[in-house]
């Protein structure tokens, strides 16, 4: 006999079942002791399975993290450059009575802008390496529309947090004194 399929009553039992089988087979079928019978615990196996996908979401989990703060880190120096770069323009909008509300909202709106159209280019991206890659395997892809949005969405977010600093900066400008840089 080479295989041996038993329906345990519950999986609590599946272990004890496994191990009484194997033992019945190895002394009622085994002359000798050249072979003995083992029963496969399935359970420690989906069990080892689980831990290694578990250690596996953590880490990506943590690089995810890295390169959100990497890229917010990246929108903030681009947004900073663009104050930088348009500080005459602030001051003109300053001095023809826009309040610092609206210019905080001008720049937030451009880094949430920003980063939406990255993270949408992302997903589509994304969503074509995934459809590339299952044609080349053979293996089906599947895309979650939920996450695609949760995706843009963050990126979004991301672009509103690390745009604060740059904002804040312009719509702190005196109007005078971003008229007369150069």
């Amino acid at each position: 006999i080479r295989n041996v399929d038993i329906k345990a009553s519950s999986t609590d039992d599946m272990t004890t079942a496994g191990n009484a089988a194997a033992d019945y087979l190895t002394e009622n079928f085994i002359t000798g002791n050249t072979y003995v019978y083992k029963a496969a615990n399935l359970l420690e196996q989906a069990s080892q399975l689980q831990a290694l996908a578990t250690s596996t979401s953590q880490q990506l989990i943590w690089i995810a993290g890295i390169s959100l703060l990497v890229g917010g880190i990246g929108v903030m120096n681009i947004m900073l450059v663009s104050v930088t770069e348009r500080t005459r323009e602030i001051g003109l909008k300053k001095a023809l009575g826009a309040k610092r509300r609206r210019i905080l909202a001008q720049f937030l709106t451009e880094a949430a802008t920003l980063t939406s159209l990255g993270g949408l280019l992302g997903v589509v991206v994304g969503i074509a390496l995934a459809r590339l890659i299952s044609s080349a395997s053979g293996t089906p892809s599947a895309i979650s529309v939920p996450a695609c949005v949760v995706a843009v969405v963050v990126s979004m977010v991301i672009g509103i947090i690390f745009g604060l600093i740059p904002a804040a900066k312009a719509a702190k400008m005196n109007a005078i004194d971003a008229l007369r840089r150069d």
